[in-house]
């Protein structure tokens, strides 16, 4: 037992796993920690979702998972610790091929009912979507009128290509042509992806337009962990995160520190 205590503390070493909006963020949060900190590991695995994130703490898998929604009931039940620390607006966005700029209300719903099929230019757009329990289609079914249903008929009669994570939709946007997907605005900046993000009725996702809501489509990327049950080392990561250094750090990518 004490050589297992002096390993620890000679190494230690903090898993943070869960949502693939976060992942990007994480990552850079966590090498920029350790840089100050070289004796401490902070690794983040390929996205396991937001559930499997919450999973993994309940589970003692990992002592920190990541989240890119509220909760759920049953989660909540868990007795979890939910630390927010950023929100990222969700956009659509399409590949360096596509003329236009913004999109309506309704001109999202035509395109997911397969009614608006062409680009300003006439070339047919290609739709790209997440999956149904994605927290972006769940941002868009909760704010834009109309949305839910039209996404679930698209998604019934299977009109558009699914993408399963955040990472495999922003390589599929940075390299195909005439494509609309949904990502998030800090991935973009972060990621330097060669795409463009749609302005929404008239407004762009700027930090400004998000913080004062009149651009609606935001995720807040939160942390888990289990009361109580963190090392020295994952407290000390979390702590950097809400620093200065670290807010400033989210600033600068397109992210707004909570």
């Amino acid at each position: 037992m004490l050589a297992a205590a002096t390993s620890w503390a000679q190494n230690p070493a903090v898993v943070v796993a869960g949502s693939g909006t976060c992942i990007p963020v994480v990552r850079l949060l966590a090498r920029e920690f350790q840089r100050s900190r070289p004796g401490v590991r902070v690794t983040v695995p390929p996205s396991i979702g937001s559930a499997g994130g919450v999973k993994a703490v309940v589970d003692g898998a990992v002592e920190i998972g990541m989240v890119s929604r509220p909760l759920k009931g049953d989660e909540s039940a868990r007795g979890l610790v939910y630390r927010p620390f950023a929100r990222t607006a969700v956009v659509f966005a399409v590949s360096s091929s596509v003329s236009d700029t913004d999109l309506s209300y309704e001109d999202i719903v035509a395109i997911y009912r397969g009614v608006r099929t062409r680009w300003k230019n006439g070339r047919k757009i290609v739709v790209l979507t997440r999956e149904p329990g994605d927290s972006a289609i769940a941002v868009l079914r909760e704010k834009i009128p109309g949305f839910r249903e039209a996404y679930e008929e698209s998604h019934e009669k299977k009109f558009w290509a699914i993408l399963y994570t955040d990472q495999e939709m922003n390589q599929t946007l940075a390299r195909a042509r005439d494509v609309l997907g949904v990502t998030d605005r800090g991935a973009v900046i972060l990621e330097a992806l060669p795409v463009r993000m749609l302005s929404l009725n008239g407004v762009a996702p700027h930090d400004d337009n998000v913080r004062s809501g009149r651009y609606p489509l935001f995720k807040t990327l939160a942390f888990v962990h289990r009361r109580g049950g963190l090392s020295p080392a994952a407290r000390s990561f979390l702590e950097f995160v809400h620093s200065a250094k670290g807010r400033t750090l989210l600033k600068k990518y397109g992210y707004l520190p909570v």
